[in-house]
């Protein structure tokens, strides 16, 4: 204990530690890299919320080599666990749906990996005796093999070939049977690296490599434990539990979202553009199962269609059927009535044989390929003929429209070309009868302008008296109404003089009373002695009295002028404010004034810019007016030049069409000619014929009688020389027999050669036939000729 121990190792199990450790730090990084990547591109308080992804998933391609190692076995069990999601996925639930319909479901067991999987992934299965065997002490790969074998023997799936050596056994996957080699199965699955490498790697100077060789360290140190927890610890860490852990945890996410299946196919091997490699191809189709999967497509239904859109898109096709009766009152047999009338005669290869393109379930119809499509096309045929029913007329109301047109613009042209004839008329009648005026007028102002010569003196000395009379009358009257306005002034003038001055006459003589008064006074007050004497005048203290009550008056008139100028101040206060109101309400005003000058002046500017761009309009409507009416008037020119041209055109095919029928007329005769001709010549070479047959059948007879009458004589010469020996007897029977054959000839050629009524009614059969021939051809030529005649007119 405590002692160190250096064995050198094998180059080999050092070649393969550096390898695994490089692998690890690999692993390690790469971890490390999408880990951080992810935390930096994690949308913010996406922990709280939910975001939607889109994933692009490259999956493995399913390999098969001449040596297949632990590897492609973990490749090929991530394809198994993805086509039997793309069965789950595509075929699944069609076959449940066609289960509920109750219609006969095709061999799911051509696409089903379920027993492939079982084989796998079970509890039994390859992966869990793989890590058992990893885990068990002196585990090794023929002993890993051999459990196998024994325990999945009975799954159809695992081949078991006597040929096959300890470490060998093969799988029968989805795309073809594969046959693996185990050898350092265990040793791959384990992937574990040596104390030593993981040691150094902990120590290394790279910061990153040593904390996640740490982490790796710590995470080993903890999973060394006792128990049921040990064994499971134990396989935590082996490659193939950390794959499928993977790959479930994959096939969980895309379980929960959309797939969309793209296979792609290689085309060649050597990687040459526009090659294709079509074995290689195939083979590829092959493997990734899309040949079963086309073939299970085939027999499958893609398209389905419940009864009432059956009925609702297909049942006016019944009336191309006239033994379709759709009134059974049952949707689902109206429907399958339907159906069978419109795809009549259309089978669909299965592997059942042949079999109805379509199939009725409790709810729906469901179709094979190709069938939806046929009766999609009758659909579209029927809409299409419909379809051209309309075009048709809808075109002939566009001619229509188009002949009403011409018609009201050939009206219209006819009506302004009128016009104008009128107009110019009408102007040129205008011009006459102005020169006449201008004529008479000026005739009529010559005349009044020399009586107005004559008459010019006493007009001006008439002009110049009413001019002059009644300026004097506007003088005088100007000068008295001066006269008159300084006499009523002067008058105001005096009466307001006196007045003044007797006002100012009473003030002086009231301040000379005062005067005297006061003088009065001081002389009346004495100082006499050591006292002090008043004497008072009665007559001053009346004076005073009188003055007092002169100015107690003035005081009360200056009181009353003082009340009126405080009512007149107030007045003219009161008048202030209300100036100054009215000034500010006048401010007021004109500040609003200006306001609505300004809103006025905008209004004004903008109604001027839209009247200026109502007046460019105008101008430009004007101007597309003429060009329009320029091009009306180049239109009907060119339309008046097309119809001349198509009446010459018309002109020249009616003269054309009257040389050929003058031609056609011309030949026809001399083909009448000729056929008459023709005819006469047969009917001369028919009765030429006859009368020959005739003389022949004469000569025939003639013959036959002189042969009839030769062997008559014959017989009758036989009969007479008869005995009647046996041997003779026997040869006059024979003679007899012969006699009645040469009697059953004569009858055959008296039958082939008699009477002629057969051959006189082949005769009058043939005449009658070309009679018939010649009066078609007449017939026929009539017929021509009147069309050629309708045709010119």
């Amino acid at each position: 204990r405590g002692e160190e121990f250096t064995i050198s190792l094998k180059d080999t199990e050092a070649r393969d530690g550096c390898d695994a450790l490089a692998k690890e730090i690999y692993a390690r990084v790469f971890d490390y890299l999408v880990r951080n990547i992810n935390e930096c591109t994690e949308p913010k308080g996406s922990a709280g919320g939910f975001y939607g992804t889109i994933s692009l998933l490259d999956i493995f391609g399913f390999e098969s080599f001449q040596v297949n190692r632990f590897e492609q076995l973990c490749i090929n069990y991530a394809n198994e666990r993805l086509q039997q999601k793309y069965v789950v996925d595509n075929f699944r639930a069609i076959k449940v749906e066609y289960e509920e319909e109750g219609i006969n479901v095709f061999d799911f067991s051509l696409i089903d990996n379920s027993d492939v999987m079982d084989l796998l992934e079970g509890k039994m299965g390859l992966m869990v005796q793989l890590n058992e065997e990893c885990v068990r002490p002196n585990g090794g790969d023929e002993s890993f093999v051999y459990k196998l074998k024994v325990v999945c023997s009975d799954s159809n799936r695992l081949i078991q070939d006597n040929l096959h050596r300890p470490y060998e056994f093969g799988i029968r996957h989805y795309a073809a049977p594969i046959k693996y080699d185990a050898r350092k199965f265990i040793e791959r699955n384990l992937d574990k690296i040596p104390n030593d490498l993981l040691k150094c790697a902990c120590h290394s100077a790279n910061p990153l490599i040593r904390q996640e060789f740490q982490r790796l360290s710590d995470s080993l140190k903890e999973g060394q434990s006792t128990g049921l927890k040990k064994r499971s610890a134990a396989t935590k860490h082996l490659v193939a539990t950390k794959f499928r852990s993977q790959l479930t945890s994959l096939m969980s996410i895309i379980e929960e979202s959309r797939t969309r299946y793209i296979r792609c196919v290689k085309p060649n091997k050597v990687m040459r553009p526009r090659t294709l490699d079509h074995a290689h191809t195939v083979s590829q189709l092959e493997s990734a199962g899309l040949v079963t999967a086309i073939v299970i497509s085939r027999e499958s239904f893609p398209n389905r269609l419940s009864y009432d859109v059956i009925m609702e898109r297909f049942k006016f096709l019944t009336y191309k059927y006239a033994d379709c009766q759709l009134d059974t009152g049952d949707i689902k047999q109206d429907s399958e009535i339907l159906i069978s009338h419109l795809l009549a005669g259309i089978t669909a290869d299965t592997h059942m044989g042949r079999v109805r393109p379509f199939a009725c379930g409790k709810t729906k119809v469901y179709f094979r390929v190709g069938a939806l499509e046929r009766i999609e096309t009758i659909r579209q045929e029927y809409y299409a003929e419909r379809a051209i029913q309309l075009q048709t007329w809808m075109r002939s109301l566009q001619a229509r429209i188009h002949y009403l047109i011409m018609k009201r613009g050939m009206i219209l042209l006819e009506s302004q070309i009128r016009c104008y004839l009128v107009r110019r008329s009408y102007k040129m009648k205008l011009k006459c009868a102005l020169i006449v005026q201008c004529f008479i007028r000026r005739v009529l102002a010559k005349l009044e302008y020399l009586r107005r010569r004559n008459n010019h003196a006493a007009t001006v000395i008439q002009t110049r008296w009413r001019v002059i009379k009644p300026r004097r009358e506007f003088r005088a009257a100007h000068l008295a109404s001066i006269r008159i306005q300084s006499i009523a002034r002067m008058t105001i003038c005096k009466k307001i003089y006196a007045a003044k001055k007797k006002e100012r006459d009473a003030e002086h003589a009231m301040e000379s009373r005062m005067t005297m008064m006061q003088q009065n006074f001081d002389d009346a007050s004495t100082v006499g002695g050591g006292g002090t004497v008043f004497s008072v005048d009665e007559g001053l203290l009346e004076e005073v009295e009188t003055m007092f009550e002169f100015l107690r008056k003035e005081i009360v008139v200056l009181r009353k002028k003082n009340t009126k100028l405080k009512r007149e101040l107030a007045e003219s206060e009161a008048e202030k404010r209300e100036m100054f109101n009215h000034a500010s309400s006048t401010e007021h005003a004109f500040a609003l004034s200006k306001i609505r000058s300004e809103q006025l002046t905008r209004n004004n500017a903008q109604l001027t810019e839209n009247a200026n761009r109502f007046k460019k309009e105008i101008s430009k409507l004007k101007t597309e007016l003429k060009t329009q009416q320029y091009g009306h008037e180049l239109q009907l020119r060119d339309m008046r030049q097309e119809f001349d041209m198509a009446l010459e055109r018309r002109d020249a095919e009616v003269k054309t069409l009257e040389t050929k029928l003058q031609t056609t007329t011309a030949m026809h005769k001399r083909e009448v000619q000729l056929i008459t001709d023709d005819a006469e010549r047969t009917r001369e070479e028919n009765y030429a014929e006859i009368m020959r047959l005739r003389e022949e059948i004469k000569r025939t007879q003639d013959s036959h009688q002189d042969y009839l009458s030769k062997l008559m004589g014959v017989l009758e010469t036989t009969q007479a020389n008869r005995s009647t020996s046996p041997h003779e007897e026997e040869m006059i029977r024979k003679k007899d027999s012969q006699i009645l054959e040469l009697k059953t000839e004569l009858a055959k050629l008296q039958k082939s050669t008699g009477t002629t009524p057969q051959d006189n009614k082949t005769r009058k059969d043939t005449i009658r036939s070309m009679k018939y021939i010649v009066k078609k051809n007449r017939e026929h030529r009539k017929v021509r000729v009147q069309e050629i005649d309708q045709l010119v007119n």
